[in-house]
């Protein structure tokens, strides 16, 4: 069921007696225009997980967790294409299960109406303690991230792959960024936030959408303009392919690779692009994992990914400094290979049967479901279980060599480990 409750805050429930938990998603999205909005909305969802007018410590937030039968509670940010989104997400016992009688999604939405609209303050703006406790976890976090030589190649890639600054840096922000916010500034982004991100609310459960729909008023959640956000960040071809290598003393170096892949979440040749990601590198059965990984020894991992939203496929890799060339060629052999049609019919159906078990075993998961409500809604286009798997199965030899020739390497970043 999907309402619109006021303006630009709409409420999915969906009534399933599967789960023994009710879950409560509440999301506030928008198209970001400024770099620095990446890491207030990050510092943001710490901020607001954390402390607030009635809870000012962790430990009284955990307490009263505890008293509302051990639920949980968390935030997140995530980006899809050009949308952010900063997540409320809150997770309970369903109200069917306990002993005595008492409504335990009542008690979760005020919790949720405590932690998103009173947070803890003074008169400068957040809490000055609170605010410079999360702001030194934040500039640790983001700094421990080159740390992870993999997750630094993947960072460097994205920043040296898109045109524009927003995809350029990590979702979290960046340490100059965050260097330059206080807790009047912030406040103040969070006040903007509130009243005018749009507003997602999905409720998981076995509910009363009627019941829920009333409950929810108290949120006290103001009406805000109206947007229609673009889901789908697009790039234009380079004529020259870009690489940038850069020397660190490694025990094994890293070669990344960013291709343009022109297809978009939902559009027709989705399904297609899904199963030749697949048949690259995506699965222990795809020609990166069977030929550069384990026939050629040419690296220690080798896989790739295909995000729709930002329509990137990204190769990462593993290697000694010495291999670079012939694993980079080698690559490029598969990709041919799959433009050429080089794959057998089992392989495909191999592949097919892969990606609709991992399907099926995340139906199992309620975080799944609601995050794919919510994916559709941006979308603007909702597909049953049962059609994304047709959708799937109904993908040819001829439609995954038709993607496989959209692909177009367009950067190159090696991590040179230094060793022989």
């Amino acid at each position: 069921m999907q309402e619109e409750l006021t303006a630009g805050i709409t409420l999915n429930v969906i009534p399933t007696k599967q789960f023994k938990t009710t879950r409560i998603n509440i999301s506030f999205l928008t198209e970001l225009s400024e770099r620095s909005e990446l890491v207030m909305r990050t510092l943001l969802a710490d901020l607001l997980e954390t402390s607030s007018q009635k809870y000012p410590t962790q430990k009284d937030v955990a307490l009263e967790l505890s008293e509302m039968y051990g639920a949980s509670f968390g935030t997140t940010v995530d980006r899809r294409g050009q949308v952010h989104s900063l997540n409320f997400i809150l997770n309970c016992v369903n109200d069917n299960y306990l002993l005595e009688k008492i409504d335990l999604l009542a008690k979760s939405l005020a919790f949720l109406q405590e932690m998103i609209m009173r947070p803890l303050v003074d008169k400068q703006g957040f809490d000055q303690a609170t605010f410079t406790r999360q702001k030194q976890n934040l500039k640790a976090y983001i700094e421990a991230v080159k740390d992870n030589k993999q997750t630094y190649a993947a960072l460097k890639l994205q920043e040296n792959y898109f045109e524009t600054e927003l995809q350029k840096v990590p979702l979290y922000g960046t340490v100059a960024d965050l260097e330059e916010l206080d807790a009047t500034k912030l406040y103040h982004y969070y006040q903007k936030v509130i009243a005018t991100d749009q507003v997602q609310i999905v409720i998981s459960g076995d509910v009363d959408p009627v019941l829920v729909q009333a409950q929810l008023k108290k949120l006290a959640l103001p009406a805000r303009p109206k947007k229609q956000l673009s889901l789908t960040y697009q790039q234009a071809k380079r004529a020259v392919v870009t690489e940038v290598s850069e020397r660190q003393e490694l025990n094994q170096s890293k070669l990344d690779l960013a291709y343009r892949l022109p297809v978009s979440y939902r559009s027709k040749d989705h399904y297609a692009a899904l199963i030749f990601n697949a048949l690259f590198g995506g699965t222990p059965q795809s020609r990166l994992f069977a030929n550069v990984r384990e026939k050629a020894s040419l690296a220690y991992y080798a896989n790739s990914s295909f995000d729709p939203f930002r329509q990137l496929l990204i190769v990462q890799t593993g290697i000694k400094a010495t291999d670079r060339r012939k694993a980079q060629a080698l690559i490029a052999e598969q990709l041919v290979a799959l433009k050429n049609g080089e794959f057998s019919a089992e392989q495909l159906e191999q592949v097919k049967l892969h990606l609709l078990n991992a399907y099926e075993s995340r139906l199992d998961n309620q975080q799944t479901e609601m995050t794919r409500t919510k994916l559709d809604l941006l979308a603007q286009r909702s597909i049953s279980a049962s059609e994304w798997k047709k959708s799937l199965l109904q993908v040819t030899k001829e439609d995954i060599c038709r993607v496989a020739a959209l692909v177009e390497l367009q950067t190159v970043f090696f991590l040179d480990g230094g060793q022989s």
